[in-house]
């Protein structure tokens, strides 16, 4: 293996046009490989000053998990104690945290490490470094049963051993390593806890001492009925509860929702989906949409079985979601389509892992003109990145205002800004004269920090910045803007005039 790798590098090296592909073939058939070369290889082997930006390009793999600018890194929380509600589609194998079968990828990775915080992270972020893929950009998120509900020293103990593997070094308390991770060289960018509606409002404080700037909401359908008939735990007021509380804190909300419940069919589906964007009491920034699934072991399949239930096809499932995308406002990102859950795991339901491509599909069969950032965004499609301009949505939500700017071209979309105006104070350091900044991304090709991208790092994000400050102090007499950073990126706002405050930074305008 090992001559067979030197045997690509240097006809790499050597030749100016060649056929990546092709060579590994030779290669392997010259050397009698049983396996064959890997991308990986090549990178942990070419010498760095070989390794150019276009053929570093050419290896990575899986390059659309960093074209959204930011590497994921999915930590899973142990199944002892995850969760001690009783939704009826849930399942427990007890090899994962709650609501995961303890096959999905992020479940194999934490049982592989013995579900430790630290060691799921490094793993991560090595498999990433392998690729051929930048880390220093990381966009963390905590899975897995209700995290929140769990005892407050394991929870210490999970999110201070994020950071610690991505500080690669030990801190005495939380506190310390996000003010190692300031600076690391892998930061945290952004920091995402899953919880339940009616949970995560007592938490709220704490969230923010975690450096988290997203919350995900098990939203699933806010149906009163639906809630009952599923066990849920709790009614639709949770949900327009938690969604102004957490927004009213400067965090981005994401709304977990589930078509094809039971007590559901298409055309409520479709209703809700509609709900949740004409009423201001909703109007989350982001969405999952997972389409219910059968696993055995749970009640809905005991309902199954007895004839009480049906899910939606794989082509039911991509018609319905189709029609979600003619009501998706243009502040709002599809994060995913479809739960990770091996075809295996799954009795009876959607067993496509393709369902976004079925989806896109129905869209562009329909002809429906969608409004939504990820379908639109340059790092996934090819667009002229030399004449955008800022454009504006004003909009109620939770009781505030929000103001969404954006930098678009025809139809595509290079980087926005979330202003808000809150209805109420939950911090002592958010009063009558602040605004907040919620969110503030520009796409593309993830870039390391400090060196130029294509679209990332070319002043889009500073003007952004610049006209929402204006414009809270202009337009909404604000004194102060806070905004909520995750701890990697402070180093940014700092340079920008901005200080710490608390959980946020804040500057004067």
């Amino acid at each position: 293996m090992e001559n067979a790798i030197s045997y690509v590098i240097n006809r790499i090296i050597q030749d100016k046009e060649y056929d990546l592909q092709k060579l590994k073939n030779e290669a392997a058939k010259k050397f009698s490989l049983k396996l064959g070369i890997r991308n990986s290889d090549i990178i942990q082997n070419i010498p760095k000053e070989k390794l150019t930006k276009e053929l570093l390009t050419l290896l990575r793999k899986k390059p659309m998990r960093t074209r959204s600018g930011v590497t994921p890194i999915a930590v899973m929380i142990r199944p002892n104690g995850s969760c001690n509600y009783q939704c009826i589609y849930c399942p427990f194998t007890g090899k994962a945290a709650k609501s995961y079968t303890g096959d999905e990828p992020a479940a194999l990775r934490s049982r592989q490490n013995n579900y430790d915080p630290y060691l799921q992270a490094r793993s991560r972020i090595r498999q990433f470094e392998i690729s051929g893929h930048p880390t220093d950009k990381c966009e963390v998120i905590v899975m897995g049963g209700t995290f929140l509900a769990m005892e407050q020293e394991y929870k210490t103990y999970f999110i201070k051993g994020i950071y610690d593997a991505l500080n690669e070094c030990e801190s005495s308390s939380i506190a310390e390593a996000k003010k190692i991770n300031e600076t690391a060289k892998h930061r945290v960018i952004g920091l995402t806890v899953e919880t339940r509606p009616d949970v995560c409002i007592e938490y709220i404080d704490e969230i923010l001492d975690y450096g988290a700037t997203r919350v995900e909401l098990g939203v699933q359908h806010p149906n009163d009925d639906i809630y009952k008939r599923t066990k849920r735990g709790h009614l639709t007021n949770a949900v327009i509860d938690a969604t102004a509380k957490l927004k009213d804190a400067s965090f981005k909300v994401l709304y977990h929702i589930m078509p094809g419940l039971p007590g559901s069919n298409p055309a409520k589906d479709i209703e809700m989906l509609k709900r949740i964007f004409d009423n201001s009491n909703f109007r989350p920034d982001m969405l999952k949409i997972y389409p219910t699934l059968v696993i055995q072991g749970t009640e809905l399949y005991n309902m199954m079985q007895k004839g009480e239930f049906e899910p939606y096809s794989s082509e039911q499932a991509a018609d319905v979601i189709s029609e979600f995308y003619r009501y998706i406002p243009k502040y709002v990102r599809v994060m995913r389509i479809q739960r990770d859950i091996p075809a295996t795991n799954i009795d009876r339901g959607v067993k496509k892992s393709n369902l976004r491509e079925l989806v896109e599909e129905q869209i562009r069969k329909k002809k429906i003109k969608t409004n939504e950032i990820r379908m639109r965004e340059v790092g996934l499609n090819k667009a002229d990145t030399d004449e955008f301009e800022m454009q504006r949505l004003n909009y109620d939500a939770s009781n505030g205002k929000e103001v969404f700017l954006s930098f678009e071209n025809n139809d595509f979309i290079a980087g926005f800004i979330r202003l808000r105006i809150p209805g109420e104070s939950c911090r002592k350091e958010i009063d009558v004269n602040t605004a907040l900044i919620r969110e503030l991304h520009v796409y593309g090709q993830e870039t390391e920090i400090k060196k130029k991208g294509r679209i990332q790092h070319k002043g889009l994000g500073s003007e952004l910045l610049a006209e929402a400050e204006k414009i809270a102090k202009e337009e909404f007499d604000k004194k102060r803007m806070i905004v909520i950073s995750g701890v990697g990126v402070r180093e940014y706002y700092y340079k920008k005039g901005y200080k710490e405050c608390g959980p946020y930074v804040n500057k004067i305008l």
